[in-house]
């Protein structure tokens, strides 16, 4: 029982968090930005469910953006921030170390930006079989760092393991908008990294924190899909990683299988408002099981 158990977590496992996730399946030649203005000077582009959010912010300094997305969309998101405008890029801060958030840091690299990141993301970066080394960050930090940019004062932070062990999320104090990466925001099923350092509990415990560093006004930039959500989507995906969590524990101390656990559709009456992601039901349960059951057993 226990080898067929681990055979499907191993399985699961390769199938479901590569470096490049969920590049696979997207037409990119059909993909188009969508360009959302969150404050002065500060935009969104998205890209559809499948690739993370990039926050861009213009002015005097040059460009700042948050993760860079998958590499075929580079000419597109440049093409985006020329209608914004005509300044350098100068620095691409990463939320983390999947590919829909990182793979296009090379080509921003070579248009003279420096790349950040946590010093954990660039680690296991390095680290990842097939490494592209013209996508690893330039500049690391431990556990915050602050830049002053376009007039605004911009921190940027590490929350405990979370989505991985490598997160960073960046508050831009003065706009009072924060990017927060994939910890639990867009009523979605949030992909957590398991083979990356990421935890169900540390999803929890960095939707706290971003309720205690933000406040009611703060404009919240989630990874996907949004652009902009508040406290309300954050208190429900807390919510449901609470209840969720509490039926798998369950399941696994009464011995349940991988198996059993998604087939009973543990998560059916959350379904209905988080169908919009790229993660489905039961690919977040098999998620949430792999982590527990390895702390559990």
């Amino acid at each position: 029982m226990i080898q067929r158990i681990l055979a499907t977590l191993i399985l699961g496992a390769s199938l479901l968090f590569p470096q490049g996730l969920f590049s696979q399946g997207v037409d990119f030649n059909t993909q188009q930005i969508e360009t959302v203005k969150i404050a002065d000077n500060l935009h969104v582009l998205m890209g559809g469910p499948a690739q993370g959010n990039v926050l861009v912010s213009t002015g005097p300094d040059g460009i700042f953006l948050v993760d860079s997305m998958y590499a075929p969309m580079h000419q597109k998101i440049v093409d985006a921030i020329r209608k914004l405008s005509s300044a350098p890029i100068r620095y691409v801060v990463n939320t983390h170390m999947h590919g829909d958030h990182t793979a296009g840091n090379e080509a921003m690299a070579k248009l003279g930006a420096v790349v950040l990141s946590q010093d954990n993301m660039r680690k296991r970066m390095a680290e990842a079989k097939g490494a592209i080394p013209g996508n690893l960050p330039a500049a690391t930090y431990g556990t915050s760092m602050t830049l002053h940019f376009n007039g605004d004062e911009i921190l940027i932070f590490h929350p405990d393991p979370a989505h991985t062990d490598g997160d960073s999320i960046i508050y831009f104090k003065k706009a009072n908008v924060m990017h927060v990466g994939d910890v639990p925001a867009s009523l979605r099923y949030p992909n957590i990294g398991v083979d990356d350092g990421g935890s169900v509990d540390g999803m929890i415990a960095a939707g706290n924190q971003v309720m205690k560093v933000a406040n009611a006004t703060t404009k919240i930039i989630p990874g996907h899909l949004g652009p902009v959500i508040g406290f309300n989507e954050i208190k429900q995906q807390l919510e449901m990683f609470a209840a969720i969590r509490a039926r798998v524990v369950t399941a696994i101390r009464e011995g349940k299988t991988l198996e059993q656990v998604v087939a009973a559709k543990i998560t059916k009456d959350f379904d209905p408002d988080r169908l919009g992601g790229a993660i489905t039901p039961d690919r977040f349960v098999t998620l949430v099981y792999t982590d527990l059951w390895r702390r559990l057993r």
